[in-house]
């Protein structure tokens, strides 16, 4: 009696082709959960809980400055959050509306490579299941202080059943 013992299935992969023989397909997220993260970073960002903030960060997110010209390394999106907690207020933000979501413009990966929605986005580096979002802000400013640029593109990456945030692009210096 042969016994041929079960074999672990393939490696789960966001496409194959046909020709491929066998295959495990992932399940793409849906925009639901994009939109989760994002209105979590606001909340996080409002709370000024740069240890939860971090959470919703890849380990290699970058804050990238888009009014800076692109000189330098951008920094890390965890650092960059922590020194903007440092030096702000951004519990002034509580109970403002800082975006709406019916003005968020989402794009994946396909439509950014048709039409690149924003300079700092290399279509090169999109992942096929990578998610970018547009926020417009609609509360930047409380009173005189400037905490936040006039809008954010949160570019989000794949990371097993979630997204994380893998890109944070703001015209925002801090002063």
């Amino acid at each position: 009696m042969a016994i041929d013992p079960a074999s672990a299935p393939p490696r789960p992969v966001n496409e194959a082709d046909a020709r491929d023989g066998v295959v495990t397909l992932r399940t793409p997220l849906g925009i639901g959960l994009a939109l989760d993260v994002v209105a979590e970073f606001f909340q996080r960002v409002t709370a000024e809980d740069s240890e939860a903030l971090s959470e919703l960060l890849t380990r290699d997110a970058l804050a990238i400055q888009t009014g800076s010209g692109g000189q330098g390394q951008p920094p890390s999106a965890g650092l960059w959050w922590e020194q903007r907690f440092r030096r702000l207020e951004y519990g002034k933000l509580a109970g403002e509306p800082v975006y709406r979501e019916s003005e968020l413009q989402i794009f994946r990966a396909e439509d950014v490579l048709a039409t690149p929605q924003h300079p700092a986005i290399q279509p090169e580096t999109l992942d096929d299941q990578d998610v970018v979002i547009r926020v417009p802000i609609t509360t930047a400013r409380i009173a005189a202080d400037r905490l936040l640029g006039d809008e954010i593109v949160v570019w989000l990456r794949r990371d097993g059943p979630r997204f994380r945030i893998y890109r944070l692009l703001e015209d925002f210096q801090l002063q």
